[in-house]
């Protein structure tokens, strides 16, 4: 602890890189180059091998995203110091298991099963676990330490496990552990031993020292994801990475890029030495594997690729990372839940009900009703939430390709306002920030074109200050496996950052029901009346059933343009970026009152049930699958999702459909949101 505080005094000293901050673009010298170090050129500095070193360190403590080998600080070198900065900053960490290698005592014949070893301490003090002696696999089921040494064990074992074969072995020869997160011992990171500078990626003092400590103490990342080869349903051996690009093949047990594994038929799963979530008493998602828990496989869509969890695939948590009202909806006491269905029908409130079902619905579409169903395999780089929020839309496929803003950074930004302890546990303590705050009403994140909010995330600054993400190499950071886990942890276990998804949902309700029928510049279609005398109508006075809305905001989450969309070029600027109703609603509306002109005699407000039916008829004709799942919702729910949702305690409005079709039906539910922008 002294050196702790003479640094913190004084200045933290590693004796690491030559002292230099390292950082992107920095680079060992080499032919025609000098040296690069602290982002200056140093013609001075001859025969080091700084970069070269951090990478084998950062490798060496488990943060694989380091290059091997590499003389230059890459995008992937900041990559793996911000996770180092990271992990180095939780109150948890692992230590590596000493030694590395056991040794056998005694020769080993092929049928004998249990075998005698130099160093308990080499292995987990219980089985289920593999070893590797020579190129045979053993799975050890039992450890017994020695009582007389203390040190000795010996070990219980089923022979030729993975295809390979039971053979001789000579006294002397080493037995390894084949999992690397097997090797790995929780520990406790004292709080004057953790980083506490911004998450840069620029190697600085206190990275330095950190860092060094950690080489010191045999500490290592204490988080680990793994990929592991089915067999009926169940994880039985660690997927083999093939041999590319000079790499010899090699096991999937410490997995970081989103293309690091490209094979689809494996699942990935975590094992997590932490407390870093406070997760619930819940079964073990593998019996014979407790340690294991379950993240999502691998997926490809054109140019794009990475992780993926849909509950189909038995990737997310049952029921606790279900969409149910008790998780979404306003706990009815500090650190309850919210109401089940049954005590939702109970209350009788028409309003919190009709909006959860409309919620629901069109979240079984977009998340497979599901807080950790995920994707991040698409050009949105990650989505999550009851509207599939997106991180962002890359232009381009390419690393310097731009990326556009994304809603999840607009729901961050919420989140942020209005439960700072949520929005710290769900991404503020990993180092990332969002580019603009929600302020009073969100109106900075706005686009009144779309009726949406948008930003960007960002991160902080070296010295001070911070910086949005903009490019594609940027965002790419959130298709890594260990932040997906990170924002999958964050929807099955922050309860703030579940229930802030329940107003953001309602917020895009509200402010596409309030939309304009009509823009300002050109005479309203129809007027309503209101409460100060007749107005223009708004999407909500033409759309008025839980069914008609709920298709309304489905289409507005899949393409909000055709929703709500902006005014015609020749409109002045002033007025043509208010939204109102879009190309395609409007088109539907239309249609459905050439075909049936008798409907629609009057303003929307006298319109009755055979309007709203067939203004629902014609938007259910467009749709496609999507829009036809939430039509007969839940009609098509598949078994194999897993829901838990009592759907039969709700009204039946024919055939099982449960969304109500009559006109006037749905009612908002608008307590305790922010005023519009």
């Amino acid at each position: 602890m002294f050196s702790w505080l003479m640094a913190a005094l004084v200045r933290p000293v590693s004796g690491l890189y030559g002292e230099f901050d390292l950082r992107p673009g920095d680079r060992d010298p080499g032919p025609g180059l000098p040296a690069r170090y602290g982002g200056a050129d140093r013609p001075g500095v001859t025969g080091t091998t700084h970069v070269r070193d951090l990478h084998r360190d950062l490798r060496e403590l488990g943060f694989l995203l380091a290059p091997e080998d590499t003389a230059e600080f890459t995008t992937a070198t900041w990559l793996a110091v911000m996770e180092f900065q990271r992990y180095a900053s939780l109150s948890d960490a692992a230590t590596e298991r000493e030694p590395r290698a056991a040794t056998l005592l005694d020769e080993v014949p092929p049928d004998a099963s249990l075998l005698h070893v130099s160093a308990a301490s080499a292995f987990p003090p219980q089985g289920p676990f593999r070893v590797l002696a020579g190129e045979e696999i053993m799975e050890v089921t039992a450890v017994t330490t020695a009582r007389t040494t203390g040190t000795d064990a010996a070990l219980k074992v089923t022979r030729g496990m993975e295809g390979t074969a039971a053979a001789a072995h000579a006294r002397g020869a080493e037995v390894e552990l084949i999992r690397w997160s097997d090797r790995l011992v929780p520990a406790h990171a004292p709080f004057y031993e953790r980083y506490a500078d911004p998450v840069t990626g620029v190697v600085n003092a206190w990275t330095r020292f950190v860092l060094r400590r950690w080489k010191e103490g045999r500490r290592r990342c204490p988080i680990v994801v793994e990929a592991w080869e089915l067999r009926e349903g169940r994880p039985d051996r660690l997927h083999t990475i093939p041999a590319a690009e000079g790499r010899p093949a090699r096991r999937a047990g410490n997995v970081w890029g989103a293309r690091e594994v490209t094979a689809t038929g494996p699942r990935l799963y975590v094992r997590d030495l932490t407390s870093t979530w406070r997760r619930p008493s819940r079964p073990p998602i593998v019996p014979e594997r407790p340690e294991l828990d379950v993240t999502g496989d691998y997926r490809v869509l054109g140019d794009y690729a990475g992780p993926r969890a849909w509950p189909e695939f038995g990737h997310t948590w049952r029921p606790e990372g279900e969409m149910l009202p008790e998780h979404l909806l306003p706990a009815t006491e500090p650190g309850g839940s919210g109401p089940t269905l049954g005590q939702l029908i109970e209350a009788g409130d028409a309003a919190a009900l009709g909006t959860y079902k409309v919620v629901r619905a069109v979240s079984e579409v977009e998340a497979i009703g599901y807080f950790d169903c995920m994707n991040a395999y698409d050009r949105a780089f990650v989505s999550l939430g009851p509207c599939h929020w997106t991180a962002g839309l890359a232009t381009g496929p390419s690393p310097a390709s731009a990326v556009d803003e994304g809603e999840l950074w607009g729901f961050m930004a919420y989140l942020k306002a209005t439960d700072r302890y949520a929005f710290a546990q769900a991404v503020g303590r990993f180092g990332v920030d969002v580019g603009t705050e929600w302020g009073q009403d969100g109106a900075a994140l706005f686009e009144p074109g779309q009726r949406k909010y948008t930003g960007r995330p960002a991160l902080p600054r070296e010295g001070g200050g911070r910086y949005e993400l903009g490019k594609v190499e940027e965002y790419d950071l959130f298709r890594g496996w260990h932040w997906f886990y990170r924002l999958q942890m964050a929807g099955r276990t922050v309860d703030g950052f579940r229930r802030a998804m329940w107003d953001m949902a309602r917020l895009r309700l509200r402010d596409v029901g309030e939309t304009p029928w009509d823009g300002p510049a050109e005479p309203p279609t129809w007027t309503v009346p209101g409460p100060d005398g007749p107005r223009p109508a708004r999407i909500k006075d033409v759309i008025t059933s839980e069914r008609g809305m709920a298709i309304v905001y489905r289409w507005h989450i899949r393409a909000p343009a055709n929703m709500v969309s902006a005014g015609p070029a020749s409109e002045p600027p002033e007025t043509r970026r208010i939204g109102r109703a879009g190309p395609v609603l409007r088109a539907a509306c239309e249609a459905a009152i050439r075909e049936e002109p008798g409907l629609f005699t009057g303003s929307p407000d006298t319109w009755g049930d055979a309007a709203e039916q067939a203004l629902v008829a014609r938007l259910r004709a467009q749709g496609g699958a999507s829009v036809e799942y939430v039509h007969e919702w839940p009609r098509q729910v598949s078994a194999s999702r897993g829901f838990a949702l009592p759907y039969e305690l709700l009204p039946d409005h024919g055939d099982g459909r449960r969304l109500d079709p009559a006109r006037g039906s749905f009612h908002l539910d608008t307590r305790g949101l922010p005023p519009p922008p």
